[in-house]
């Protein structure tokens, strides 16, 4: 399965995901019916307070390390 991300203009939301459905895509969700369980964002929240400065890596660093294919 693929998934897409799409900006859909204000007003139109109602619209497009009838479209959707209509293609056969009767699981189209939106990120407001997406919920993040406590304990998981609790986990970024410990990630992010214990991280320091010199772990993360600048994209000119890391586009050289990833292989796209």
């Amino acid at each position: 399965m693929k998934q897409v991300t799409v900006n859909i203009p204000e007003g139109k939301m109602n619209s497009f995901l009838e479209l959707v459905k209509g293609l056969g895509g009767s699981e189209a969700k939106t990120a407001d019916d997406m919920v993040i369980p406590e304990w998981e964002k609790q986990i970024v929240r410990d990630r992010i307070k214990n991280s320091k400065q010199e772990d993360y890596l600048d994209w000119d660093s890391m586009e050289k390390e990833i292989k796209f294919e």
